[in-house]
């Protein structure tokens, strides 16, 4: 490798941040080294420093077939384009995209020789400009395709958050800035003479809290003989929250329109991306259970689709059981149906509308609806194989028989079976490791991953699950977590001053199933407690003689997750406690420890609020639908230990009530939405308040009126924008 000889140069602009590619490439172990090899090139002027390959050749014995990258030190002026000069050819010229930023890259064209010279037409060296690297492996261009877009969206990210600073926001952004504090741009004014003036105002409207408490004082003098008499307090009140994740899509889709995944709507939506590999052979026959085969003249039969079609298909019937399908695979259409990834749908009695939106309601990420009343339903390429698991979970010493979809494939091909370790669950394979299905036996708790990899000539198809092993007893003294983790540490308490406000404890009450001894208390507990019980007590085998025994540590000894009601005590006198114990950690228990015959659960910290819209299905809104809220704890069994607010996301569904007890959510335009009720709790304040006092010494002092006016009026005057000023803990006056 070549290098010229060290001479003064101009200090460089600072280098950008590393190529996504380069960061990778370092974490890549020795047999990658050849693909992952790089050469940084030296840039003097206008002139590539003379370098070459030699190096590369002599450590792994080939000659490589560079990629040379050029990655912008500054941000590039739109229309920018660099010429290179290129050893024994013509010059190479690259116009470069608009909007291409610090960092970010673009490559040369493949093939491109030994380069002598760069220009840009921009001011200043070159190297200053500009850095570029050769990638001289495979690996080399894999990771630099795979981490280009991280390196632009990391250029992006810093340019976002800078534009909060008036300092470094321009054109619309500055703006924007101006707007929240209320100074608006002169006509012509430019953006420096309008940055001066922000930046005067901002000294006035946005104080800091010392600041603005300093400011107050001041001008109040001493009271009492105090100095400085006026606290601040802008502590956030604590928040009880509980969030409802929302789909928004439409009730109907109008002849000629197409929705996406996300609910956009159109005429004339992208086409999904096309399949990379394709095999008729491992396309699956719809089930006549799934749905009504009526194929259309000419269709062929029987009716194959892919597995993500197929699946998309079972969520249907949820919605609208046993659609009609007319056409799946087709290798003469012109469309996703000619991979099997897309269907023609109808239904016998469901408008074509309603059905179309049922199918994007579905998971399909493409529905159209057809002029001729056909509903065109379609995925997005997803496992070309896949697998029958039953229900995903297997016992302890117990077998699970695993196969593939379709169960017959190709001939020729061949299909081998992994299992994969993540966590604490363990498991083997019993028998043949190859073939179209393979048995799976348990041997630990927790989870773990299966692939089946199928094999043919150069096509390579796995499907990958996730599968549950769950224990049938927990050993005495032994204590096993949610993921199947033998002796976790038990979840941590919540920190000091955090406790949760006994209002937000609901009663858990089934005397048909469980008995909870003499003390009423033992009912009260954490919502998350009380229903992982409820799954406790259904999971109970039917005829199991007795009934749970419930109890809370309610001495003053009790551990801190007992006094916080995040644990219990069970017994059965029908179940061994290792068998209650295996069903309480099936049931979602965080923590379960069986030990002298009794069985203590404890559960992580969750939202203690509930909510839910019980006109809805599956959570999906309907566009211009407008459905009730509900909560709980309700504002009446919270009384005066919180107040409770309302909020949702981005435009998607809307609050339409203003009375909290009442509240409602509207759909309003396509695409997922949330909505989240919180209670504030305790005496202080809300997240857009702040609480001025008399320090504690000035107890029992009241203020004359004219002070404590004065104080107001200050306040009034100084206070942030959108900020609002608690008074009523000032004496001597009204809130």
């Amino acid at each position: 490798m070549s290098s010229a000889s060290p001479q003064a140069v101009p200090a460089l602009a600072p280098d950008p941040p590393r190529l996504a590619a380069a960061d990778m490439a370092a974490r890549l172990t020795a047999p990658f080294a050849r693909g992952a090899d790089r050469l940084p090139l030296v840039i003097r002027g206008t002139a590539v420093a003379p370098y070459d390959f030699d190096l590369h050749t002599a450590r792994f014995g080939v000659t490589p077939r560079p990629l040379y990258i050029l990655q912008a030190r500054r941000d590039v002026p739109a229309g920018t384009t660099v010429t290179f000069g290129v050893r024994g050819g013509p010059a190479l010229s690259l116009p470069l995209p608009d909007g291409l930023t610090e960092g970010t890259s673009v490559p040369l064209p493949d093939g491109t020789g030994i380069l002598t010279g760069i220009q840009s037409g921009l001011a200043g060296p070159q190297e200053d400009r500009w850095l570029l690297t050769a990638l001289l492996g495979t690996m080399g261009r894999l990771l630099w395709a795979v981490g280009w877009e991280r390196d632009h969206l990391r250029r992006q990210l810093t340019r976002t958050v800078a534009q909060r600073s008036p300092a470094q926001a321009f054109g619309v952004h500055l703006d924007r800035n101006g707007a929240g504090l209320g100074v608006v741009r002169a006509p012509a004014e430019t953006d420096d003479a309008y940055r001066r003036r922000l930046t005067v105002a901002r000294r006035w409207t946005l104080p800091t809290p010392a600041g603005l408490l300093a400011a107050v004082n001041d001008a109040v003098g001493p009271v009492d003989g105090v100095a400085d008499p006026l606290v601040l307090d802008d502590t956030d009140a604590e928040l009880r929250r509980g969030l409802l994740p929302l789909r928004v899509a439409p009730l109907d889709l109008p002849p000629g329109q197409s929705v996406d995944l996300l609910g956009t709507l159109g005429t004339d939506l992208p086409r999904l991306p096309v399949d990379e590999v394709f095999h008729p052979g491992l396309l699956v026959t719809l089930s006549p259970f799934a749905a009504i085969h009526r194929p259309l003249p000419g269709t062929p039969e029987p009716l194959l689709v892919q597995n993500v079609v197929a699946a998309a298909i079972g969520r249907l019937n949820l919605f609208a059981s046993l659609s009609v399908v007319h056409a799946g695979y087709d290798p003469r259409a012109t469309d996703a149906r000619a991979t099997g990834r897309a269907v023609l749908l109808s239904h016998d009695t469901i408008p074509s509308a309603r059905l179309a939106a049922l199918a994007h309601w579905s998971g399909f990420d493409l529905v159209t609806h057809r002029p001729d009343g056909l509903v065109h339903a379609e995925c997005a390429p997803g496992e070309l194989l896949g697998m029958e698991t039953r229900d995903g979970t297997v016992d302890v010493d117990a077998t699970l028989t695993l196969s593939v979809r379709p169960l017959t494939p190709p001939p020729g091909s061949l299909v081998r079976w992994y299992v994969l370790r993540c966590g604490a669950g363990r498991g083997e394979l019993v028998g043949p490791t190859e073939g179209n299905s393979v048995v799976l036996r348990g041997q630990a708790a927790g989870r773990l991953v299966v692939v089946a990899e199928l094999r043919l000539a150069d096509l390579t198809a796995s499907a990958t699950r996730e599968i549950v092993i769950r224990p049938v007893t927990v050993a005495d003294n032994t204590a096993i977590g949610a993921d199947g983790t033998l002796d976790p540490a038990p979840p941590p308490p919540m920190p000091p001053g955090e406790g949760l406000h006994p209002a937000f404890l609901v009663r858990h009450d089934d005397p048909a199933h469980a008995e909870y001894g003499t003390d009423a208390e033992t009912h009260r507990m954490r919502r998350e407690l009380a229903e992982h019980l409820d799954a406790l007590i259904a999971l109970v085998p039917p005829g199991t003689t007795g009934k749970l025994a419930v109890r809370r540590d309610l001495s003053a000894t009790a551990g801190p997750l007992a006094k916080e009601a995040r644990e219990l005590r069970l017994s059965h006198p029908g179940l061994p406690p290792g068998t209650l114990g295996a069903l309480a950690h099936r049931a979602g228990f965080s923590h379960v420890r069986v030990a002298g015959g009794v069985v203590t659960v404890a559960q992580e910290h969750q939202d203690p609020v509930r909510v839910t819209a019980p006109g809805l299905f599956r959570d999906v809104l309907p566009i211009g639908t407008t459905v009730p809220l509900t909560v709980t704890p309700s504002p009446a069994e919270i009384g005066a230990a919180g107040v409770l607010g309302w909020s949702t996301g981005d435009g998607a569904a809307a609050l339409r009530t203003t009375a909290p007890g009442t509240m409602s959510v509207r759909g309003e335009h396509g695409g997922p939405a949330w909505v989240q009720a919180s209670y504030r709790t305790g005496d202080k304040s809300g997240a857009y308040q702040f609480t001025v006092r008399l320090r504690p010494e000035l107890a029992g002092h009241t203020l004359p009126p004219a002070t404590r006016s004065l104080i107001v009026q200050l306040l009034d005057d100084l206070r942030p924008l959108g900020v609002e000023v608690v008074t009523r803990l000032l004496p001597g006056g009204n809130p």
